[in-house]
């Protein structure tokens, strides 16, 4: 499972795959300008994240634009995407946050956008979605 970088060099969503023998975790980094966030994501049980490549598959599909937003969250919340079309490009709005079980302490919550554009950039990210994906 390769790195998936939605975004561009300055400003981004990273996901690194879980180290090999490691629990089921991968890692989700949110770069803005100003702001840098960190949290492990849960896999899914049943098919890791294979419904994170679909879902930025769907939006390949409907590049030409759509109505509405597209929503896809992590397992345990972690991390929570949601896209929206708006002519041009494609708007999606990242939240990710560390869930603290400390008596009153409910942990961090970072959100942010993130603006792709619907042709060669958003085929280059879910091509890499996809990789990181599939299981090794």
């Amino acid at each position: 499972m390769p790195e998936a970088r939605i975004g561009g060099q300055s400003e981004y969503l990273l996901l690194t795959p879980p180290a090999p023998g490691t629990p089921a975790q991968a890692v989700a980094v949110l770069a803005l300008s100003g702001l840098h966030a960190v949290t492990a994501i849960q896999e899914h049980w049943s098919g890791g994240f294979e419904d994170l490549a679909k879902f930025f598959g769907s939006m390949e599909k409907s590049w030409r634009g759509w109505r509405g937003t597209r929503s896809w969250e992590s397992l345990e919340g972690e991390l929570r995407l949601t896209a929206t079309h708006h002519g041009g490009v494609i708007q999606l709005k990242v939240t990710i946050r560390r869930i603290a079980f400390d008596l009153a302490n409910d942990g961090w919550t970072a959100e942010g956008d993130l603006v792709i554009e619907p042709g060669e950039e958003l085929t280059r990210i879910t091509r890499d979605v996809v990789a990181f994906a599939t299981p090794s």
